[in-house]
């Protein structure tokens, strides 16, 4: 989907990725994937350097991405891990309309995405719809910082100016994604917040599992 590409983008994030894979990242993003099992719905492919943080539990993986470029990027690892014996389906789409079946996934995975998708309502909407009931949700997702805080007049200060959105892939670094859980109806009381990177801007982070 060519309105959803940003190339030069893809180049940056990519870079960035593998660099946090050497630091805080990689632990983080291993430890909100202990919890998926079965299926495995990942929303926002990315680089995929989720693939290489999956538990033995997790028996195969539909991927949504509609980055040409970062489908692209990400290939290397969809290749790793279906040679470790994963199936990995790498589909272009949104989350906003997930092309799977009501209860098709028994896990999902929201990892930095959730800040770029156009509808935060309708992608947690589309997850639940395609969830068992009895599934889980895995987020590692940066959100809005504690108002009255220097990271939260940072980021309102790049909002503003619309600097950040037009250098981050249409990212919105304020988005409140605990309250949007839970007006969708997951439980959030597990998610826990940190700071995570060294990027200011983006090192408040929502870490854990959800559930309908």
């Amino acid at each position: 989907m060519a309105a959803h590409d940003h190339p030069l983008f893809t180049l940056l994030y990519r870079a960035i990725s593998d660099a946090g894979e050497h630091s805080s990242l990689g632990p983080a993003r291993s430890e909100v994937l202990a919890g998926a099992h079965g299926r495995l719905l990942i929303v926002g492919m990315g680089p995929g350097h989720d693939l290489d943080h999956l538990p033995p539990a997790v028996t195969s993986v539909v991927a949504v991405e509609p980055s040409e470029s970062m489908r692209a990027a990400s290939l290397p690892r969809v290749e790793a891990a279906r040679a470790r014996g994963i199936e990995v389906e790498l589909i272009d789409a949104v989350g906003e309309h997930l092309p799977l079946p009501d209860d098709s996934v028994d896990s999902v995975l929201f990892a930095y995405v959730l800040c770029s998708v156009d509808s935060v309502e309708q992608v947690l909407a589309e997850a639940r719809r395609v969830l068992h009931p009895d599934g889980s949700v895995c987020v590692l997702e940066h959100i809005r910082a504690e108002p009255g805080t220097w990271t939260e007049r940072m980021q309102r200060a790049v909002s503003i100016a619309g600097l950040w959105p037009r250098l981050a892939g249409g990212c919105d670094c304020r988005r409140d994604t605990r309250a949007a859980l839970q007006e969708a109806g997951f439980h959030t009381e597990d998610l826990e917040e940190r700071t995570l990177v060294n990027v200011p801007i983006v090192n408040w982070t929502l870490v854990g599992s959800s559930r309908p």
